[in-house]
Protein backbone atom coordinates (compact mmCIF):
# COMPACT_ATOMS: atom_id res chain seq x y z
CA UNK A 1 0.00 0.00 0.00
CA UNK A 2 2.96 2.48 1.09
CA UNK A 3 4.56 1.63 -2.38
CA UNK A 4 1.32 2.11 -4.39
CA UNK A 5 0.83 5.63 -2.77
CA UNK A 6 4.71 6.69 -2.95
CA UNK A 7 4.43 6.19 -6.64
CA UNK A 8 1.23 7.64 -7.16
CA UNK A 9 3.07 10.93 -5.65
CA UNK A 10 6.04 10.09 -7.80
CA UNK A 11 4.07 10.45 -10.81
CA UNK A 12 2.07 13.32 -9.67
CA UNK A 13 5.19 14.78 -9.13
CA UNK A 14 6.79 13.95 -13.03
CA UNK A 15 3.48 15.26 -14.42
CA UNK A 16 2.69 18.35 -12.32
CA UNK A 17 6.51 19.81 -12.86
CA UNK A 18 7.08 17.85 -16.39
CA UNK A 19 11.08 17.33 -14.97
CA UNK A 20 11.33 13.60 -14.80
CA UNK A 21 10.60 12.83 -18.27
CA UNK A 22 12.46 16.07 -19.83
CA UNK A 23 15.75 15.11 -17.91
CA UNK A 24 15.73 10.97 -18.90
CA UNK A 25 16.04 12.66 -22.44
CA UNK A 26 18.25 15.52 -22.22
CA UNK A 27 22.07 14.76 -23.02
CA UNK A 28 24.44 15.03 -20.12
CA UNK A 29 25.35 18.53 -19.53
CA UNK A 30 22.49 20.16 -21.72
CA UNK A 31 21.70 22.32 -18.84
CA UNK A 32 24.81 23.15 -17.68
CA UNK A 33 26.19 27.06 -17.97
CA UNK A 34 28.97 26.40 -20.99
CA UNK A 35 32.75 27.59 -19.67
CA UNK A 36 35.92 28.92 -20.97
CA UNK A 37 38.44 26.77 -20.51
CA UNK A 38 41.50 28.97 -19.29
CA UNK A 39 44.32 30.83 -21.46
CA UNK A 40 44.70 34.09 -22.74
CA UNK A 41 41.51 36.42 -23.06
CA UNK A 42 38.54 35.03 -25.30
CA UNK A 43 37.97 37.91 -27.84
CA UNK A 44 35.09 38.97 -30.12
CA UNK A 45 35.53 41.33 -32.86
CA UNK A 46 32.96 42.44 -35.01
CA UNK A 47 32.39 45.23 -37.89
CA UNK A 48 29.54 46.04 -40.32
CA UNK A 49 29.22 43.37 -42.75
CA UNK A 50 29.37 47.22 -45.70
CA UNK A 51 33.02 47.83 -43.83
CA UNK A 52 33.42 50.70 -41.08
CA UNK A 53 35.27 50.14 -37.72
CA UNK A 54 36.29 47.63 -36.29
CA UNK A 55 35.59 46.30 -32.22
CA UNK A 56 36.61 44.24 -30.32
CA UNK A 57 34.87 42.61 -26.64
CA UNK A 58 35.91 40.11 -24.06
CA UNK A 59 33.41 37.14 -24.12
CA UNK A 60 30.97 36.62 -23.09
CA UNK A 61 30.32 40.59 -22.35
CA UNK A 62 29.15 41.26 -26.39
CA UNK A 63 27.72 43.94 -25.15
CA UNK A 64 30.76 46.28 -23.82
CA UNK A 65 33.47 47.33 -26.25
CA UNK A 66 37.30 47.60 -25.18
CA UNK A 67 39.21 48.37 -27.94
CA UNK A 68 37.82 50.34 -31.59
CA UNK A 69 39.91 50.44 -34.85
CA UNK A 70 41.41 54.03 -35.70
CA UNK A 71 40.81 53.30 -39.37
CA UNK A 72 37.72 52.10 -41.14
CA UNK A 73 37.97 48.65 -42.25
CA UNK A 74 36.20 47.32 -46.10
CA UNK A 75 33.60 44.61 -46.06
CA UNK A 76 35.17 41.65 -45.01
CA UNK A 77 34.50 38.47 -46.88
CA UNK A 78 36.95 36.25 -44.61
CA UNK A 79 39.64 35.77 -42.15
CA UNK A 80 43.13 34.36 -43.07
CA UNK A 81 45.10 34.02 -40.20
CA UNK A 82 45.82 35.59 -36.85
CA UNK A 83 49.11 36.54 -35.88
CA UNK A 84 49.62 36.93 -31.50
CA UNK A 85 53.35 37.99 -31.56
CA UNK A 86 53.08 41.29 -33.68
CA UNK A 87 48.88 41.39 -33.71
CA UNK A 88 48.05 41.45 -37.04
CA UNK A 89 45.04 40.24 -38.17
CA UNK A 90 44.69 39.03 -42.29
CA UNK A 91 41.97 39.06 -44.51
CA UNK A 92 40.08 39.42 -47.56
CA UNK A 93 37.38 41.68 -48.31
CA UNK A 94 34.21 41.54 -50.32
CA UNK A 95 36.13 42.80 -53.61
CA UNK A 96 38.81 39.93 -53.34
CA UNK A 97 41.80 42.43 -51.85
CA UNK A 98 43.88 41.44 -49.21
CA UNK A 99 43.57 43.85 -46.08
CA UNK A 100 45.72 43.87 -43.03
CA UNK A 101 44.82 45.25 -39.93
CA UNK A 102 47.03 46.14 -36.91
CA UNK A 103 45.51 45.33 -33.52
CA UNK A 104 48.11 47.47 -31.60
CA UNK A 105 47.38 50.44 -33.58
CA UNK A 106 44.43 50.05 -35.27
CA UNK A 107 45.67 50.62 -38.73
CA UNK A 108 44.28 49.15 -41.32
CA UNK A 109 45.83 48.54 -45.08
CA UNK A 110 44.35 47.06 -48.08
CA UNK A 111 45.63 46.52 -51.65
CA UNK A 112 43.89 47.09 -54.72
CA UNK A 113 47.10 46.35 -56.96
CA UNK A 114 45.87 42.85 -58.31
CA UNK A 115 42.69 41.06 -58.76
CA UNK A 116 43.88 38.21 -55.96
CA UNK A 117 42.31 34.22 -56.21
CA UNK A 118 43.78 32.49 -53.58
CA UNK A 119 45.49 34.23 -50.23
CA UNK A 120 47.41 32.08 -47.01
CA UNK A 121 49.35 33.80 -44.33
CA UNK A 122 50.99 32.22 -41.36
CA UNK A 123 51.14 35.29 -39.19
CA UNK A 124 48.82 37.75 -40.51
CA UNK A 125 51.81 39.87 -41.70
CA UNK A 126 53.35 38.45 -44.95
CA UNK A 127 50.17 37.98 -47.15
CA UNK A 128 50.78 35.53 -50.30
CA UNK A 129 48.37 35.86 -52.90
CA UNK A 130 47.73 33.72 -56.57
CA UNK A 131 46.38 36.76 -58.43
CA UNK A 132 44.15 36.54 -61.36
CA UNK A 133 47.13 36.39 -64.14
CA UNK A 134 49.34 33.52 -62.18
CA UNK A 135 51.55 34.97 -60.15
CA UNK A 136 52.12 35.07 -56.50
CA UNK A 137 53.00 37.58 -54.56
CA UNK A 138 53.35 38.56 -51.05
CA UNK A 139 52.27 41.78 -49.18
CA UNK A 140 53.91 42.58 -46.00
CA UNK A 141 53.91 45.97 -43.58
CA UNK A 142 56.02 47.24 -45.79
CA UNK A 143 54.51 46.93 -49.10
CA UNK A 144 54.26 44.19 -51.98
CA UNK A 145 57.82 43.44 -52.50
CA UNK A 146 58.26 39.92 -54.23
CA UNK A 147 56.94 38.09 -57.50
CA UNK A 148 57.09 34.46 -58.84
CA UNK A 149 55.35 33.29 -61.58
CA UNK A 150 55.35 29.37 -61.27
CA UNK A 151 55.95 27.10 -63.76
CA UNK A 152 52.99 25.43 -63.20
CA UNK A 153 49.44 26.83 -62.70
CA UNK A 154 49.13 26.96 -58.39
CA UNK A 155 45.73 25.86 -57.06
CA UNK A 156 46.94 25.62 -53.07
CA UNK A 157 49.34 27.86 -51.32
CA UNK A 158 50.18 27.83 -47.50
CA UNK A 159 52.28 30.24 -46.11
CA UNK A 160 54.75 28.75 -43.60
CA UNK A 161 56.07 29.94 -40.00
CA UNK A 162 59.36 30.43 -41.09
CA UNK A 163 59.21 32.86 -44.38
CA UNK A 164 58.79 29.96 -46.89
CA UNK A 165 55.81 29.35 -49.07
CA UNK A 166 54.37 25.66 -50.13
CA UNK A 167 52.61 25.82 -53.17
CA UNK A 168 50.42 23.02 -54.69
CA UNK A 169 49.00 22.51 -58.31
CA UNK A 170 48.13 19.84 -60.90
CA UNK A 171 48.52 18.58 -64.39
CA UNK A 172 46.72 15.42 -65.48
CA UNK A 173 46.80 12.61 -62.91
CA UNK A 174 49.41 13.87 -60.93
CA UNK A 175 50.00 16.72 -57.90
CA UNK A 176 52.98 18.79 -58.17
CA UNK A 177 53.73 20.35 -54.58
CA UNK A 178 56.79 22.48 -54.22
CA UNK A 179 58.44 25.43 -52.01
CA UNK A 180 59.81 28.77 -52.51
CA UNK A 181 61.82 30.64 -50.37
CA UNK A 182 61.45 34.44 -50.70
CA UNK A 183 62.62 36.69 -51.88
CA UNK A 184 64.28 33.74 -53.97
CA UNK A 185 63.08 32.80 -57.49
CA UNK A 186 64.35 28.89 -57.14
CA UNK A 187 62.17 26.20 -56.04
CA UNK A 188 63.97 24.93 -53.12
CA UNK A 189 61.79 21.40 -52.67
CA UNK A 190 59.17 19.43 -54.83
CA UNK A 191 57.44 16.51 -54.72
CA UNK A 192 55.44 14.91 -57.29
CA UNK A 193 52.64 11.89 -56.91
CA UNK A 194 49.93 10.68 -58.55
CA UNK A 195 46.22 11.52 -57.60
CA UNK A 196 44.32 8.83 -60.80
CA UNK A 197 42.21 10.11 -63.14
CA UNK A 198 42.69 12.16 -66.61
CA UNK A 199 40.25 14.61 -65.19
CA UNK A 200 41.80 15.11 -61.55
CA UNK A 201 41.93 19.11 -59.82
CA UNK A 202 44.13 19.45 -56.62
CA UNK A 203 42.02 20.83 -53.74
CA UNK A 204 42.73 22.60 -50.50
CA UNK A 205 41.43 20.45 -47.90
CA UNK A 206 41.62 23.61 -45.07
CA UNK A 207 41.02 26.21 -47.84
CA UNK A 208 42.58 29.59 -47.38
CA UNK A 209 42.05 30.62 -43.87
CA UNK A 210 43.70 27.33 -42.44
CA UNK A 211 46.95 27.06 -44.42
CA UNK A 212 49.19 23.77 -42.24
CA UNK A 213 48.06 21.91 -39.82
CA UNK A 214 51.01 20.61 -37.15
CA UNK A 215 53.71 19.85 -39.61
CA UNK A 216 51.32 18.75 -42.29
CA UNK A 217 49.39 20.01 -45.49
CA UNK A 218 46.55 18.09 -46.74
CA UNK A 219 44.82 17.79 -50.40
CA UNK A 220 42.18 16.09 -51.99
CA UNK A 221 42.40 15.02 -55.45
CA UNK A 222 39.68 12.93 -56.85
CA UNK A 223 39.22 10.11 -54.49
CA UNK A 224 42.62 9.91 -52.58
CA UNK A 225 43.35 11.84 -49.48
CA UNK A 226 47.04 12.95 -49.13
CA UNK A 227 48.84 15.05 -46.68
CA UNK A 228 52.11 16.33 -46.84
CA UNK A 229 55.41 16.82 -44.30
CA UNK A 230 56.25 20.43 -44.52
CA UNK A 231 59.77 20.40 -43.23
CA UNK A 232 60.66 18.08 -46.23
CA UNK A 233 57.97 17.78 -48.28
CA UNK A 234 57.71 13.90 -48.24
CA UNK A 235 54.60 12.63 -48.64
CA UNK A 236 53.16 11.21 -44.93
CA UNK A 237 49.57 9.90 -45.63
CA UNK A 238 47.70 8.49 -49.20
CA UNK A 239 44.03 7.29 -48.46
CA UNK A 240 41.82 5.95 -51.02
CA UNK A 241 37.81 6.89 -50.12
CA UNK A 242 36.12 5.45 -52.51
CA UNK A 243 34.39 8.35 -53.98
CA UNK A 244 35.45 12.29 -54.76
CA UNK A 245 36.11 14.15 -51.89
CA UNK A 246 33.98 17.84 -51.84
CA UNK A 247 35.02 18.91 -48.32
CA UNK A 248 37.89 18.09 -45.92
CA UNK A 249 38.39 19.38 -41.90
CA UNK A 250 41.47 18.69 -40.01
CA UNK A 251 41.46 18.64 -36.30
CA UNK A 252 43.43 21.47 -34.31
CA UNK A 253 46.12 18.63 -34.04
CA UNK A 254 45.92 16.92 -37.85
CA UNK A 255 45.63 13.58 -36.42
CA UNK A 256 41.99 13.07 -37.80
CA UNK A 257 40.46 14.33 -40.86
CA UNK A 258 36.78 14.84 -41.45
CA UNK A 259 36.13 13.97 -45.36
CA UNK A 260 33.01 14.64 -47.12
CA UNK A 261 31.88 12.50 -50.36
CA UNK A 262 30.21 13.43 -53.21
CA UNK A 263 26.27 12.74 -52.20
CA UNK A 264 27.19 10.54 -49.27
CA UNK A 265 24.93 11.55 -46.37
CA UNK A 266 28.10 10.83 -43.91
CA UNK A 267 31.61 12.04 -43.36
CA UNK A 268 34.38 9.32 -43.68
CA UNK A 269 37.10 9.86 -40.66
CA UNK A 270 40.48 9.72 -41.80
CA UNK A 271 43.31 8.56 -38.90
CA UNK A 272 46.50 9.77 -39.54
CA UNK A 273 47.94 7.22 -37.20
CA UNK A 274 46.17 4.05 -38.72
CA UNK A 275 46.64 5.39 -42.25
CA UNK A 276 42.95 5.22 -43.23
CA UNK A 277 39.58 5.49 -42.90
CA UNK A 278 38.96 4.56 -38.77
CA UNK A 279 34.96 5.24 -38.82
CA UNK A 280 32.49 6.90 -40.54
CA UNK A 281 29.75 9.52 -39.21
CA UNK A 282 25.78 9.30 -40.34
CA UNK A 283 24.43 12.34 -41.71
CA UNK A 284 20.59 14.15 -41.70
CA UNK A 285 21.98 15.05 -45.03
CA UNK A 286 24.58 15.64 -47.33
CA UNK A 287 26.71 17.69 -46.27
CA UNK A 288 28.07 20.52 -48.73
CA UNK A 289 30.91 22.38 -46.99
CA UNK A 290 32.96 21.63 -43.55
CA UNK A 291 33.79 23.91 -40.90
CA UNK A 292 36.22 23.04 -37.70
CA UNK A 293 35.92 24.49 -34.11
CA UNK A 294 39.02 26.35 -32.84
CA UNK A 295 39.68 24.25 -30.34
CA UNK A 296 38.10 20.98 -31.59
CA UNK A 297 34.71 20.31 -29.96
CA UNK A 298 32.71 20.55 -32.58
CA UNK A 299 32.79 19.91 -36.30
CA UNK A 300 29.94 22.18 -38.98
CA UNK A 301 28.37 20.63 -41.61
CA UNK A 302 26.52 22.43 -44.28
CA UNK A 303 23.09 20.91 -44.60
CA UNK A 304 20.24 21.50 -47.50
CA UNK A 305 18.68 25.06 -46.76
CA UNK A 306 19.63 26.60 -43.44
CA UNK A 307 20.17 23.54 -41.69
CA UNK A 308 24.06 22.95 -40.27
CA UNK A 309 24.54 19.55 -38.40
CA UNK A 310 26.38 19.55 -35.54
CA UNK A 311 29.07 17.13 -34.97
CA UNK A 312 30.94 16.19 -31.88
CA UNK A 313 34.11 15.09 -31.66
CA UNK A 314 34.31 13.05 -28.59
CA UNK A 315 31.67 11.17 -29.38
CA UNK A 316 31.84 11.02 -33.17
CA UNK A 317 28.22 11.70 -33.50
CA UNK A 318 25.36 14.08 -34.47
CA UNK A 319 24.34 16.52 -31.63
CA UNK A 320 21.75 18.19 -33.38
CA UNK A 321 20.97 20.54 -36.00
CA UNK A 322 20.86 24.22 -36.15
CA UNK A 323 19.69 26.27 -38.34
CA UNK A 324 21.90 29.09 -39.38
CA UNK A 325 22.82 31.02 -43.06
CA UNK A 326 26.41 29.73 -43.93
CA UNK A 327 28.53 32.56 -44.51
CA UNK A 328 32.38 33.15 -44.31
CA UNK A 329 32.48 34.21 -40.85
CA UNK A 330 29.30 32.17 -39.45
CA UNK A 331 28.17 29.93 -37.93
CA UNK A 332 31.07 30.19 -35.55
CA UNK A 333 31.73 28.31 -32.66
CA UNK A 334 32.40 30.80 -29.84
CA UNK A 335 35.47 30.23 -26.73
CA UNK A 336 32.80 28.45 -24.68
CA UNK A 337 31.67 25.88 -27.32
CA UNK A 338 28.05 28.41 -27.44
CA UNK A 339 27.56 28.53 -31.73
CA UNK A 340 26.68 32.03 -33.13
CA UNK A 341 24.11 31.12 -35.81
CA UNK A 342 22.82 33.76 -38.37
CA UNK A 343 19.34 33.77 -38.62
CA UNK A 344 17.25 36.90 -40.21
CA UNK A 345 18.91 40.11 -39.17
CA UNK A 346 19.75 38.60 -35.77
CA UNK A 347 22.68 36.65 -33.93
CA UNK A 348 21.08 33.74 -31.84
CA UNK A 349 23.71 31.56 -29.56
CA UNK A 350 23.24 27.85 -29.30
CA UNK A 351 23.65 26.07 -26.21
CA UNK A 352 27.26 23.73 -26.78
CA UNK A 353 25.13 20.34 -25.95
CA UNK A 354 21.72 20.78 -26.48
CA UNK A 355 21.81 23.64 -29.23
CA UNK A 356 19.27 25.07 -27.42
CA UNK A 357 18.27 29.07 -27.96
CA UNK A 358 20.24 30.75 -25.26
CA UNK A 359 20.75 34.58 -26.42
CA UNK A 360 19.54 36.53 -29.38
CA UNK A 361 22.36 39.20 -30.25
CA UNK A 362 19.57 41.72 -32.23
CA UNK A 363 20.78 43.17 -35.33
CA UNK A 364 24.12 41.13 -34.82
CA UNK A 365 23.69 39.17 -38.55
CA UNK A 366 24.61 42.49 -39.93
CA UNK A 367 28.22 42.41 -38.72
CA UNK A 368 31.08 40.49 -39.45
CA UNK A 369 32.22 38.00 -36.69
CA UNK A 370 35.39 36.65 -35.76
CA UNK A 371 36.46 35.11 -32.70
CA UNK A 372 40.54 34.86 -30.74
CA UNK A 373 42.21 34.22 -27.89
CA UNK A 374 44.43 37.41 -27.44
CA UNK A 375 46.07 39.57 -24.35
CA UNK A 376 46.72 42.40 -26.18
CA UNK A 377 44.19 44.22 -25.59
CA UNK A 378 44.69 44.50 -21.35
CA UNK A 379 46.34 47.50 -20.13
CA UNK A 380 50.09 47.80 -20.47
CA UNK A 381 52.18 49.30 -17.70
CA UNK A 382 54.22 52.07 -18.14
CA UNK A 383 56.87 50.79 -17.51
CA UNK A 384 57.09 47.83 -20.37
CA UNK A 385 57.70 50.27 -22.84
CA UNK A 386 60.84 51.65 -21.29
CA UNK A 387 63.87 50.01 -23.03
CA UNK A 388 65.88 47.68 -21.36
CA UNK A 389 68.99 48.58 -19.94
CA UNK A 390 71.96 46.69 -19.68
CA UNK A 391 75.36 46.97 -17.39
CA UNK A 392 77.61 46.25 -20.15
CA UNK A 393 78.42 48.57 -23.65
CA UNK A 394 78.79 46.36 -26.90
CA UNK A 395 81.66 43.61 -27.07
CA UNK A 396 84.40 44.44 -29.02
CA UNK A 397 84.19 42.08 -31.80
CA UNK A 398 80.59 43.79 -32.75
CA UNK A 399 82.22 47.15 -33.12
CA UNK A 400 85.31 45.74 -35.49
CA UNK A 401 82.60 43.99 -37.74
CA UNK A 402 80.77 47.19 -37.96
CA UNK A 403 83.30 49.67 -38.52
CA UNK A 404 84.69 47.37 -41.77
CA UNK A 405 81.78 45.90 -42.63
CA UNK A 406 81.88 47.78 -46.32
CA UNK A 407 85.56 47.20 -46.58
CA UNK A 408 84.96 43.51 -46.37
CA UNK A 409 80.86 43.13 -47.77
CA UNK A 410 78.77 40.31 -46.84
CA UNK A 411 80.60 38.00 -44.78
CA UNK A 412 79.33 34.46 -43.85
CA UNK A 413 79.21 33.89 -39.92
CA UNK A 414 79.66 30.19 -39.11
CA UNK A 415 80.06 31.33 -35.38
CA UNK A 416 77.54 32.22 -32.95
CA UNK A 417 75.70 35.55 -33.75
CA UNK A 418 77.23 38.80 -32.69
CA UNK A 419 75.69 40.08 -29.71
CA UNK A 420 75.38 43.87 -28.69
CA UNK A 421 74.71 43.31 -25.03
CA UNK A 422 76.29 40.34 -22.64
CA UNK A 423 72.75 39.56 -21.68
CA UNK A 424 70.84 40.95 -24.40
CA UNK A 425 70.61 36.95 -25.69
CA UNK A 426 67.35 36.43 -23.65
CA UNK A 427 65.78 39.77 -25.01
CA UNK A 428 67.38 40.68 -28.27
CA UNK A 429 65.67 40.52 -31.65
CA UNK A 430 66.97 40.21 -34.81
CA UNK A 431 65.80 41.43 -38.21
CA UNK A 432 66.09 38.80 -40.80
CA UNK A 433 66.04 39.68 -44.66
CA UNK A 434 66.15 36.36 -45.92
CA UNK A 435 66.30 32.72 -45.28
CA UNK A 436 67.70 30.38 -48.29
CA UNK A 437 69.96 27.74 -49.61
CA UNK A 438 71.74 29.09 -52.04
CA UNK A 439 74.72 31.11 -50.51
CA UNK A 440 75.31 33.31 -54.00
CA UNK A 441 71.47 34.24 -53.31
CA UNK A 442 72.29 35.63 -49.41
CA UNK A 443 74.97 37.45 -50.75
CA UNK A 444 72.82 39.13 -53.26
CA UNK A 445 70.32 39.91 -50.78
CA UNK A 446 72.80 41.20 -48.56
CA UNK A 447 74.83 43.53 -50.73
CA UNK A 448 71.23 45.54 -51.70
CA UNK A 449 71.13 46.45 -47.58
CA UNK A 450 72.94 49.13 -45.48
CA UNK A 451 71.34 50.89 -42.71
CA UNK A 452 72.99 53.34 -40.02
CA UNK A 453 76.08 52.57 -41.86
CA UNK A 454 76.50 48.80 -41.21
CA UNK A 455 75.59 45.78 -43.75
CA UNK A 456 74.21 42.51 -42.75
CA UNK A 457 75.79 39.41 -42.16
CA UNK A 458 74.69 36.09 -43.16
CA UNK A 459 75.03 33.32 -40.63
CA UNK A 460 74.63 29.38 -41.37
CA UNK A 461 72.45 26.46 -39.83
CA UNK A 462 71.85 23.32 -41.04
CA UNK A 463 67.93 22.21 -41.29
CA UNK A 464 67.28 18.78 -42.29
CA UNK A 465 70.74 18.15 -43.39
CA UNK A 466 70.93 21.63 -45.69
CA UNK A 467 72.67 24.65 -44.73
CA UNK A 468 70.18 27.37 -44.52
CA UNK A 469 71.72 31.06 -44.82
CA UNK A 470 70.27 33.61 -42.69
CA UNK A 471 70.57 37.21 -44.06
CA UNK A 472 70.55 39.06 -40.62
CA UNK A 473 70.91 42.69 -38.86
CA UNK A 474 71.25 42.84 -34.85
CA UNK A 475 70.56 41.88 -32.28
CA UNK A 476 69.14 44.70 -30.97
CA UNK A 477 67.59 45.30 -27.56
CA UNK A 478 63.81 46.61 -28.12
CA UNK A 479 61.95 45.56 -30.83
CA UNK A 480 61.33 49.21 -31.65
CA UNK A 481 64.92 49.23 -32.55
CA UNK A 482 64.67 46.72 -35.22
CA UNK A 483 61.50 47.78 -36.72
CA UNK A 484 63.41 50.47 -37.59
CA UNK A 485 65.64 49.53 -38.68
CA UNK A 486 63.81 46.85 -40.75
CA UNK A 487 61.58 49.53 -42.15
CA UNK A 488 64.78 52.06 -42.86
CA UNK A 489 66.32 49.15 -44.85
CA UNK A 490 63.30 49.39 -47.51
CA UNK A 491 63.07 45.75 -47.88
CA UNK A 492 60.92 42.94 -46.90
CA UNK A 493 62.00 41.80 -43.11
CA UNK A 494 60.51 39.81 -40.54
CA UNK A 495 61.82 40.42 -36.34
CA UNK A 496 62.32 36.97 -34.42
CA UNK A 497 63.36 37.36 -31.01
CA UNK A 498 66.49 35.95 -29.93
CA UNK A 499 69.68 35.51 -31.80
CA UNK A 500 70.06 33.85 -35.20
Amino acid sequence: MRTLIASALVLLACGVTGGCADRSSRPAGADATPSIPGGPDPIVLRVSRDGGFLTAARYPALDSTIWRSSARVPALARIIAFGAEDGYLAAVDTGGAPVRIDLRLGAVTTSRTDEVALTSSADGGAIYALTRRGEITRYTPSGGDWRFTPSLPAQALYAQSDGSLIVAGSTGDRAIVWRVRPPGQNVTDSLSFDIGGSDATLRSSLGATAGAVGDRVFFSGNEMVIAVRTRDLAKALEVDVGDPVTAIAATPSGDRLFVALDNEEKLRIVDRFEEGVSGTIKLPGVPRALRMDPLGRVVLARGGGDSVYVIGLGSDAVLGVVRSAWRGDLPLVLPDGAIATARGNDVVLAHPVSLADMRTVVGGAAQFWYTMRWNGFRPRAAGLDQPVQFRTSAPRDSVDYADSAAARGPQVDTARATLRTDSASATAFTVSFAAVLDERQARQVAARIRVDGESPRITTSDRAGKTLYRVVLGPYTTRADADRVGKASGQSYWIFEGAP
